[in-house]
């Protein structure tokens, strides 16, 4: 019995994941963050670099809880069922999800500022996006800074 439940239990986390994406808690939090961050201690990396730091890296990246400014390709966008809406970019074979609030939502879609194809800049607090994430990062608390 107790092995049928750990594997249940196992089969539940492979399938749902371990990420931290999406999280309206640390979402707020990171978005009071970011809207107070003097722009001198904003990190001006590529998602290239972001994500190598989180694969190589064994216990955590360096850049874990830094307030970063990337830039790419809009590749994908969701609302998730927290309410959270989530825009996916892309740089080279790189990508990150990047975690808003509802005040992006009148700018997402086509024919509006944030579509699939257009290259926008943010900034938002990195976090691992966990064992089973797709993504070894995301954004949370983000913002538009250009596009």
């Amino acid at each position: 019995m107790r092995i049928q439940h750990a594997f249940f239990i196992l089969s539940a986390i492979l399938v749902t994941g371990c990420s931290t994406t999406g999280n309206p808690n640390q979402n707020r939090t990171a978005s009071k963050i970011v809207e107070n961050i003097a722009q001198t201690n904003v990190e001006h990396l590529d998602i290239v670099t972001l994500n190598t730091s989180f694969v190589d890296e064994r216990s955590s990246s360096p850049y874990t809880g830094s307030v970063v400014e990337l830039s790419g390709e809009v590749v994908a966008f969701a609302l998730t069922e927290d309410g959270l809406y989530t825009v996916s970019l892309k740089q080279e074979s790189s990508t990150v999800i990047c975690v808003f609030n509802d005040s992006i939502a009148n700018q997402l879609g086509d024919d509006r500022s944030i579509h699939n194809g257009a290259m926008i800049t943010v900034q938002g607090q990195c976090y691992s996006s966990g064992l089973f994430s797709s993504n070894s990062f995301s954004l949370d608390g983000c913002r538009i800074v250009s596009n």
